[in-house]
């Protein structure tokens, strides 16, 4: 009796923890979240499926026109890694749109309550600076190179290039509005999670 109750409360635990990873992964929305956020997160969102499906048939043919037919597709390996810089900018601005770009909770949740929103406010912002540099020395990258033509599916540069940008100042943005927000809404401080 006393291992199944035990069991039960494992199941009960795993199922808990399956709920709370697929929420994370799958990020469930506050109600309260602007709709245009919502839209631009899905858009993104989207984009980054998409980017990494056709990542995955590239590969895939191009492996299997190899191994089977002893043709490989040599564009495909091109245009995979042309995509990366896309698949890695869609998922960074992902990240810092849902506050999980790595930072050290354990040093935060250690300050006193009243100096937390000045932190955020003051990583927020040097997190800003950060991108915009790099989005600095990406335009700067563009201008040298985004002309230059693909050797195999002559694609300008610039296309795939230009994810350095985008992304550098998405990302920029974002930690700019998160600034702002901490610093209008000081008063009140995060609560320590439990």
């Amino acid at each position: 009796m006393v291992e199944q109750v035990e069991e039960t409360r494992l199941r009960s635990l795993a199922y808990d923890f399956e709920e709370a990873t697929r929420d994370a992964d799958l990020h469930q929305y506050d109600p309260s979240t602007p709709r245009i956020l919502r839209v631009v997160d899905r858009i993104a969102e989207g984009a980054g499926v998409a980017i990494m499906v056709v990542i995955t048939l590239l590969i895939f043919a191009n492996a299997t026109g190899r191994y089977t037919m002893g043709m490989p597709l040599v564009w495909a390996d091109e245009l995979v890694i042309a995509l990366m810089p896309w698949l890695t900018m869609t998922g960074l601005f992902l990240s810092v749109r849902r506050g999980s770009v790595i930072r050290i909770e354990y040093f935060f949740y250690r300050l006193p309550p009243s100096l937390r929103p000045a932190t955020q406010t003051f990583t927020s912002l040097l997190s800003a600076i950060a991108f915009t540099y790099l989005a600095f020395y990406s335009l700067q990258l563009l201008q040298l190179f985004g002309s230059d033509l693909s050797p195999y599916l002559r694609i300008r540069d610039g296309w795939f290039t230009s994810a350095l940008l985008i992304g550098s100042i998405a990302s920029s943005l974002v930690f700019l509005v998160q600034a702002f927000i901490t610093w209008r809404d000081r008063g009140g401080s995060r609560a320590q999670p439990s």
